[in-house]
């Protein structure tokens, strides 16, 4: 489910494969989910005034004798005056929901399969509330535009091979997903971070980074 580049209303990151590595000091933590031996943590690098912001998404997984490692992580720098929002709506899981996490991961596979892969765009209303949806993506965060822009972007076109999700992590509303696809001869990385209510999507976040294509492991289940 990637956020695909030459598309209305997306801004480029500064640098999609930067020359040097985002750092590792002085992060701010926005969001940390945890999915049985996965967690998953979005983080925000904000340097000097007027300087690029590093925005990181990672998934960390712990194996049966205790070590954790790094499984993915996408990263890109935006410019400062993009305005990039890492914070969300104020949201409790819902206590009528016995496992909130999976039924959203659900949800979020069948939007993957029936309206990114499949391009049945009719059942976009199902998987989406157009309603109260808002973006938080660099250069467009929370501008009405955002439902169309964020529509637009996963429709099936020419020049466009998505291979489909790499892993994706889910804890009460959240779901991170992280996804690869070429797009005019160029491979990309990228992690999405949806919020969901009633079975829904109503707020998304996203980064991009541009990699090496031998570099990205493919598996195309959704």
């Amino acid at each position: 489910m990637a956020e695909f580049l030459k598309s209305p209303g997306r801004l480029k990151p500064a640098s999609t494969r930067p020359s040097t590595p985002p750092p590792n000091f002085g992060l701010n933590v926005a969001r940390v989910l945890q999915d049985g031996p996965d967690m998953f943590i979005h983080s925000v690098h904000e340097v000097e005034a007027d300087r690029d912001v590093w925005v990181t998404m990672s998934m960390v997984r712990r194996d049966r004798s205790g070590p954790m490692a790094v499984k993915r992580q996408v990263s890109a720098r935006y410019p400062a005056g993009d305005g990039y929002c890492a914070v969300s709506s104020a949201v409790d899981p819902d206590p009528n929901l016995e496992n909130e996490g999976a039924l959203n991961k659900a949800q979020v596979q069948a939007f993957i399969r029936m309206v990114v892969l499949d391009g049945e765009t009719e059942h976009l209303d199902a998987f989406i509330d157009r309603g109260r949806f808002v973006s938080h993506s660099p250069g467009a965060c929370c501008r009405p535009e955002g439902y169309g822009a964020f529509v637009a972007r996963r429709r099936p076109r020419p020049g466009l091979v998505y291979h489909g999700v790499d892993e994706m992590v889910g804890e009460g509303p959240y779901v991170a997903v992280f996804s690869c696809f070429d797009m005019d001869g160029a491979t990309y990385r990228a992690c999405d971070l949806l919020r969901l209510e009633d079975g829904r999507v109503v707020e998304h976040w996203d980064v991009i980074e541009e990699v090496a294509a031998h570099s990205v492991a493919h598996n195309d289940e959704a």
